[in-house]
């Protein structure tokens, strides 16, 4: 029995100011209208104190595919190096396309902690939109702790995207409700925060940009206006410009002086928060059946932003099976979509088995993606047996998997 107990530590996630390229956005003067654009609380100080004395930091971008995109994230590191010549400036990547904060809670210990950052930006709001409220709240405590209990002297930002589907509480001056229970996290543990789509809205509203439009009008629609997104969610580059300007705007405030913290990890907002979740890769699981790793240059692994696939096991037998013992009451499945997967059957103790599938049949050489799948109930605090088997209901079906993904929450008198 493999009994996997895996404490893991969040980090600091740090907020640079950009300088956007001209070229992409437009002269309107910096204007943040009723929703704040950044708050400020602890700051960024200790990231750019070390910053000016030079040597090497460590930038991790923590989100999803709008990060993953050669976009902000790009130009962030692009304004740090020239915001600080001194130093050189390192990118961490580890943004999953299509995920969110439970997972990356999940995988910030192998993504991120153990690439030791002095630096960390997490960008889920959007992904997280339709996620529950309270797993969000639970989710990004965990990064927050992780972080701050194995690199107290890394620093730590919130980023919000936005989408299409947000800008009704944009327009009303408040945040979407994944942004607001990530903001009551913030707030807690003093972290400050930038709201990438409070300039987009007031553009919106001044009539000289378009949220959506289709990719045959190019940058502007008819009537000259910029348009920020062909689908609604992902910005095009002058979106991506749009928000680096965000966090250029906000820098000043965010590293000064008095934006100074305590190094001290405070009490849990929740006790039920994910700061001991963790992942147990398919090598660690016991195995029964026909599985084989697939290599490093197989299609889906490498067509994975950044490399960010874990090591990924396949089957094509029917019964071929994974188990694992872990610790949580939020248990979930990694791995990647295929156009032939089959049918999972997940069996946790002694509970009827739930029937999921990674199936996309969009996917395709070059274009497979990383899968999160979460057990649909939520399940009482301790040691759990999981067991993933591939069904037998179909020929020719498949299943690749990467992990056994644990909340690992930590009871009240445990911390």
């Amino acid at each position: 029995m493999t009994i996997v107990r895996l404490g893991f530590v969040l980090m600091l996630l740090g907020c640079a100011r950009l300088g956007a390229d001209a070229g992409a956005t437009d002269a309107s003067p910096p204007q943040t209208g009723p929703l704040p654009e950044w708050q400020v609380r602890g700051g960024l100080s200790q990231f750019h104190a070390k910053a000016l004395t030079g040597g090497t930091l460590r930038v991790a971008f923590v989100g999803g595919s709008i990060t993953a995109a050669a976009g902000w994230r790009v130009r962030t590191g692009e304004f740090l190096q020239q915001r600080y010549p001194a130093a050189k400036i390192e990118e961490i990547f580890a943004a999953v396309p299509g995920t969110g904060s439970p997972l990356g809670a999940a995988r910030f210990q192998r993504d991120v902690l153990t690439q030791e950052p002095d630096l960390v930006l997490v960008e889920f709001a959007v992904n997280d939109g339709d996620e529950d409220p309270g797993r969000v709240e639970r989710a990004m405590e965990g990064i927050v702790r992780q972080l701050r209990r194995v690199r107290p002297g890394a620093d730590l930002c919130f980023v919000y995207t936005i989408s299409k589907s947000m800008l009704a509480d944009y327009s009303a001056g408040r945040l979407n409700p994944s942004a607001t229970a990530m903001e009551r996290v913030a707030a807690h543990y003093g972290i400050p925060s930038v709201t990438f789509g409070v300039e987009l809205v007031r553009r919106l509203q001044a009539g000289t940009w378009v949220f959506q439009a289709g990719k045959k009008l190019g940058p502007r629609d008819a009537e000259g206006r910029m348009i920020f997104s062909n689908d609604g969610v992902h910005p095009l580059a002058a979106g991506q410009a749009l928000y680096a300007d965000a966090l250029a705007r906000a820098w000043p405030e965010l590293v000064a002086p008095s934006g100074a913290r305590s190094s001290d990890l405070a009490a849990p907002l929740r006790a039920d928060n994910w700061e001991a979740a963790g992942m147990v890769p398919i090598l660690a699981t016991e195995r029964s059946g026909a599985w084989r790793k697939l290599p490093a240059d197989d299609a889906r692994v490498g067509s994975q932003p950044g490399r960010m696939a874990p090591p990924t096991w396949w089957t094509d037998q029917p019964g071929s099976a994974v188990e694992a013992t872990v610790t949580g009451t939020a248990i979930g499945i990694y791995g990647f979509k295929s156009e032939k997967s089959g049918k999972l059957l997940v069996t946790v103790d002694d509970l009827r088995s739930v029937e999921m599938t990674l199936h996309d049949s969009f996917a395709k050489a070059g274009h497979y993606r990383l899968k999160v799948w979460f057990y649909p109930q939520e399940l009482a605090p301790g040691l759990h047996r999981v067991r993933v088997e591939l069904a037998a209901k179909e020929s020719g079906r498949e299943a690749f998997l990467s992990g056994i993904l644990f909340s690992g929450e930590r009871a009240p008198e445990a911390r």
